[in-house]
């Protein structure tokens, strides 16, 4: 891979036909026919001095794509990685032209997921952008007579710095992170004022109420600003930012019983760890006087104080002006504001001269540069940020989340996925769990319960709870016990926006499909105690609800007992033994137990091979081929069994009709 920026330009590294192209007249031929030929495609690997045609021969200008292309670069076409070409096809293929094609501004293109996507709009500096401008490319070939034989399917992105004189044939800029400076502190400034002045879901946008406890800082003009502990009066009102960060161990300082009073007097700046110091010249730069930060908010030797103020982490982050992502740091005392990291694959770009002729000085020509740049897919998933568990629900939560990636910052709100300085070569992976899903999600079934149409597919709670639930229980955890309160906040924003209860990861609303649950193989995975053996947040690891996609309908009772604080269920479903479930082959010639899961470890004292004849098989719901799912238990006494697993069964018809028998699930 290369990417190439020449010192100065030169139309000497272009071959006759890119000079044409990269010119004013190229440019101008674009724009009203949409289409330039080039050469033919046999003539290719004879340009090795054209940097432009170089590029397009040997290296890989399709970008970053989920889909499999074997085709990455003009190269493959005559000689392939794998397999081989047809001496005929070869041939024919030698004698097609190379295209160069512009879409129309409004057409559709295919996004990183293999979908149709269009170029979003941009969120600041609306006057700037080119109504008719070049922008993006298509490298087809075509026959004479303009057969296409084969297409990029994605585009190449023309690339130039506002201040270039080729700015105004393209809309696309570099990507120039260096660091918080004035200009981007104003930048994401404005952002984040078309955020709180122009999106309907991302309100209220004046000050709200406070947390318990802020981090005022001195509003002075000063380079490192003063920093206290603030004990707020109840009720009292402001705007202010959190932080989401990565602990990465013991805090070098943190608050405690010991050290509240002397905070409240003023913090050595120098006493804070990076991350930290980085949070705090962020809202300083943004103009806000509060900050809130779990490890100095909350008193972190004080147990009581820890449970109500995780009782209101959904308050916090909901109610924060903006919440600072800090995505790249693994540690707090690592800076997210200077990041050397790299994450993000970066895809080779070609630079190349443009000649721009200038009208009204006697057709005077003169040379700009242009980078012809693929499709960097920017993945946040890989952010050691996004692998911790408590950091799940700051993403989710806030009205505004500032990301402090690794090749720019950018703004993910309640009304927009991305919000981003400038187009550019980078394109932002849509969340799944975008808070405007779910707020579009509720939107929608309100409008179906008025009789309107509207497509609801996958925009129900337990879609998105499955998808909460898998992603959420990839993540990784410092306290294993943490598991039911780290994703508290987000049970809390969705019980108010759907209006349901959730009792230790299972729904009021759909309590069958909840609890169809499975874990996925894990070495080692440890059993909470405490917890409901029904409830996923009783294991560690990945948990999958993909029995969800396929359920039909419930066939079974689910209900809580409210006197044992919603930890005992109360099912009634027809139940079967492990004895006849495993003799089932003989009476009904076919297998009964299609597939099993368990909750434990392989070596572990509960774990249990399945089929088992000590085991039994509530059966709670049919799935759309015919199978029912049963949760497979152990008894204990009485009508009280504990769940172990999970089964697919293909049970009978004749067993259909038996009796529901009622029993205590703990």
């Amino acid at each position: 891979m290369s990417t190439e920026t020449p010192n100065e330009p030169t139309d000497a590294s272009l071959c006759r036909q890119c000079r044409v192209l990269f010119s004013t007249e190229g440019f101008s031929q674009l724009l009203s026919t949409n289409s330039f030929r080039h050469s033919q495609l046999g003539t290719f690997p004879d340009r090795a001095d054209c940097r432009f045609c170089n590029y397009l021969w040997n290296e890989d200008f399709i970008g970053d794509s989920s889909q499999v292309y074997t085709v990455r670069c003009l190269r493959d076409l005559i000689y392939p990685n794998s397999g081989r070409v047809q001496p005929t096809k070869q041939s024919e293929l030698r004698q097609c032209w190379v295209v160069i094609r512009r879409p129309i501004r409004d057409q559709h293109f295919l996004g990183l997921d293999g979908t149709a996507i269009s170029l979003e709009p941009l969120t600041i500096d609306h006057d700037s952008i080119q109504a008719k401008a070049v922008d993006r490319i298509f490298i087809n070939v075509e026959t004479d007579g303009g057969r296409t034989k084969w297409q990029s399917f994605r585009p190449l992105r023309l690339v130039a710095p506002r201040d270039s004189p080729v700015a105004s044939f393209t809309n696309f800029r570099p990507v120039e992170w260096g660091g918080l400076t004035t200009e981007w502190a104003n930048d994401i400034k404005a952002i984040l004022e078309h955020c709180r002045t122009s999106h309907p879901q991302c309100q209220p946008s004046g000050p709200t109420q406070l947390p318990s406890r802020v981090l005022r800082i001195s509003r002075k003009s000063e380079l490192v600003p003063r920093v206290e502990l603030l004990v707020t009066k109840g009720g009292q009102m402001g705007e202010y930012a959190a932080l989401s960060y990565c602990w990465g161990g013991p805090q070098p300082l943190q608050l405690t019983t010991q050290n509240l009073s002397t905070l409240q007097e003023g913090i050595d700046t120098v006493l804070l760890p990076q991350a930290i110091k980085d949070a705090i010249c962020v809202a300083h730069s943004l103009g806000l006087s509060y900050l809130w930060i779990d490890a100095l908010c909350i008193i972190q030797d004080d147990p009581e104080d820890k449970k109500r103020e995780i009782s209101q982490m959904c308050a916090i982050y909901q109610n924060s002006f903006v919440t600072i992502a800090a995505a790249t740091s693994s540690s707090v005392r690592e800076s997210f504001l200077d990041n050397r990291s790299t994450f993000n694959r970066r895809h080779a770009t070609c630079t190349v001269p443009v000649a721009l002729t200038s009208k009204g000085s006697g057709d005077s020509e003169r040379l700009s540069l242009v980078t012809v740049a693929p499709v960097h897919a920017y993945k946040t998933a890989i952010f050691p940020l996004n692998k911790r568990g408590w950091t799940f629900q700051e993403a989710l939560l806030p009205r505004r989340l500032l990301v402090f990636g690794d090749l720019e910052p950018f703004v993910r709100c309640r009304t927009k996925n991305v919000m981003k300085k400038s187009w550019s070569c980078i394109d932002y992976q849509t969340s799944a769990l975008h808070p405007r899903r779910i707020i579009d999600s509720v939107a929608n079934n309100q409008a179906l319960q008025k009789g309107l149409i509207v497509d609801t597919k996958g925009s129900d709670l337990e879609h998105i709870w499955r998808e909460i639930v898998e992603q959420y229980t990839l993540r990784e955890l410092g306290v294993i016990e943490d598991r039911p309160l780290a994703i508290g906040g987000v049970v809390d924003f969705l019980s108010s926006m759907f209006g349901d209860k959730c009792h230790f990861g299972v729904w009021e609303s759909c309590p069958v499909v909840c609890l169809l649950w499975k874990t996925l193989p894990l070495e080692g995975r440890i059993n909470l105690r405490g917890l409901p053996t029904w409830s996923w947040m009783s294991v560690t690891g990945a948990v999958d609800l993909d029995s969800l996609v396929y359920f039909d309908r419930p066939e079974g009772l689910v209900e809580w007992d409210a006197e044992s604080s919603y930890a005992q269920l109360r099912i009634s479903c027809c139940i079967l033994e492990g004895e006849e479930v495993y003799r089932g082959m003989e009476e009904t010639g076919s297998e009964v137990l299609v597939e099993a899961w368990s909750d434990f470890s392989e070596g572990e004292e509960e774990y249990i091979f399945l089929p088992s004849e000590d085991s039994y098989f509530l059966v709670l719901g049919r799935l759309t081929n015919g199978h029912s799912m049963a949760l497979v238990a152990s008894y204990e006494e009485g009508d009280v069994y504990h769940r172990s697993g999970l089964a697919e069964l293909n049970v009978p018809g004749a067993w259909h009709a038996r009796p529901r028998e009622q029993i205590t699930l703990v």
